[in-house]
């Protein structure tokens, strides 16, 4: 049995459900029975604002009520954001934004960040209408919205394009190649068709409806062109998200397309398998960087990947960012990927900056490099998650600037040995890898790899952390297996 498959029978092995006694009822306010087979889909609404306010959201709550009862979902209603914490989410497979805007106003920090790291673990979100409207201040959302509001029309009858990429997806299937429709059309700050994780599934021909209503040409408000996303899915940080931009009232969604559209969104962004998906950070230099790519291509559908966008460089960064990058994302990894030491030997002058200077200390010496090293180690492991340590890779001979001793490099993996070895950490021998083949891999009198070099560095990667997952998996069957008395 793969590791992947072994996760997901554990998982389903294990888990437990927990719903609320009435589902019809506001979050907070309901007790908790156990559910024995066939768990319904359960989704909980938030409609509360910090902004505009729609008339008829109190109307889309109770159809959506109404309409998911008749589609086997179970669906509650909440605007407080107490029903936004991890014990209550946990409960739910979407968070469904009806028209719910401004958010940063009404959700406090610890309600952001729970639904962040709910995200995360492989739940979905789903935005109708005005759930992209002044998120600004809320950066995770933006992100995985991909834009903000810039004004809208009045409810109008326009033609409705599907992308030919997403003709067989469930929330448009059969509705293609266009259609009219009539609804209140959003026009965004921005189209979301290229971003990272998008997929456009419907547009509107702005040639067949006025876009922007005159109070909003009195405001300046802009059409969009030929390019206007109306509805998309996005899928990064560990989670789906389905945004449309129907339900500015009930007459968008009471039709046979908007039943089938919101409700197979729902379902889409649900999807259980994402959730049992392994989750990896991996933390590293420059060299880092370079493979990071290729491991993700490789691991797609089998484990969600995060790095931070920065360089982690040495251990002195490493020791003042560590807690921070290991709640990326909603954090609980299974693995952690890390390397530190290519920074910490370079030389540095008294200030800091990079030198060219043999005689000038290293950033980090080795006594330095050890106890920053084993903070960053006693950090990861008290996250529960396996680390894997990858070793420095070499440095060439000549001038490499700024200037790194070469025989530094096993210096410093010694080091990394000796602590890894204590706390039996695995190692990603990335020095010995590349030591036989570095004439065709390494950029010449350069740490950093060819884009060659870098592929073949993130095959390498990919393969230990799959190693790392295995045995993750192996330890996790053995301690169920001791905890049955199997």
């Amino acid at each position: 049995m793969s590791a992947l498959h072994l996760r997901c029978f554990l998982l389903h092995l294990l888990a437990f459900t927990v719903v609320f006694g009435a589902c019809q009822a506001v979050a907070h306010e309901t007790g908790e029975v156990k559910e024995a087979v066939h768990k319904p889909l359960r989704v909980l609404v938030y409609s509360d604002t910090g902004d505009y306010r729609h008339p008829e959201i109190p109307a889309i709550n109770r159809w959506l009520v109404l309409e998911g009862d008749k589609q086997g979902m179970k669906i509650d209603v909440t605007e407080h954001h107490r029903d936004l914490k991890p014990e209550v989410l946990d409960r739910y497979d979407v968070l469904l934004l009806n028209n719910a805007n401004g958010l940063s106003d009404v959700l406090p920090a610890a309600s952001r960040k729970a639904v962040e790291q709910w995200f995360a673990r492989g739940h979905g979100i789903v935005g109708l209408h005005a759930a992209l409207v002044r998120q600004q201040e809320w950066p995770w959302l933006l992100d995985i919205g991909g834009c903000d509001f810039d004004s809208d029309s009045t409810f109008q009858n326009a033609k409705v394009i599907v992308d030919p990429t997403a003709k067989e997806h469930p929330s448009v299937k059969g509705y293609g190649p266009e259609f009219w429709y009539a609804a209140d059309w959003s026009n965004h700050t921005r189209s979301v068709t290229g971003l990272p994780g998008v997929k456009v599934l419907l547009r509107v021909d702005e040639s067949s409806y006025e876009p922007v209503r005159e109070f909003f040409q009195k405001l300046g408000g802009k059409p969009m062109g030929k390019d206007h996303p109306i509805a998309w899915t996005t899928e990064k940080h560990g989670g789906r998200f389905f945004y449309t931009e129907l339900g500015h009232d009930v007459r968008s969604l009471d039709t046979e397309f908007g039943r089938q559209h919101v409700f197979e969104g729902i379902r889409w962004a649900a999807d259980a398998d994402t959730r049992l998906l392994p989750r990896i950070l991996m933390l590293g230099d420059s060299i880092s960087m370079g493979y990071h790519q290729a491991v993700v291509s490789a691991l797609e559908g089998e484990a969600v990947v995060v790095r931070p966008e920065e360089n982690c460089e040495g251990t002195t960064k490493g020791v003042a960012r560590i807690e921070k990058w290991l709640e990326l994302e909603g954090g609980d990894f299974d693995v952690v990927h890390f390397n530190f030491g290519l920074h910490d030997l370079k030389r540095v002058q008294s200030d800091g900056q990079n030198s060219d200077n043999p005689s000038d200390p290293p950033q980090a010496d080795l006594q330095t490099y050890a106890r920053q090293l084993r903070r960053i180690v006693e950090l990861i492991l008290a996250s529960g998650a396996t680390p894997l340590f990858a070793n420095t890779t070499p440095v060439p001979k000549g001038k490499v600037r700024p200037h790194r001793d070469t025989a530094d490099v096993a210096r410093y993996n010694e080091v990394a040995r000796q602590i890894m070895q204590k706390h039996e950490i695995a190692i990603d021998d990335l020095y010995r890898f590349a030591v036989p083949q570095l004439a065709d891999i390494q950029r010449p009198v350069n740490v950093h790899f060819t884009p060659e070099g870098s592929k073949a560095l993130g095959d390498k990667v990919t393969e230990s952390i799959r190693s790392a997952l295995d045995e993750r998996m192996h330890q996790t069957r053995k301690s169920a297996n001791s905890s049955t008395g199997d």
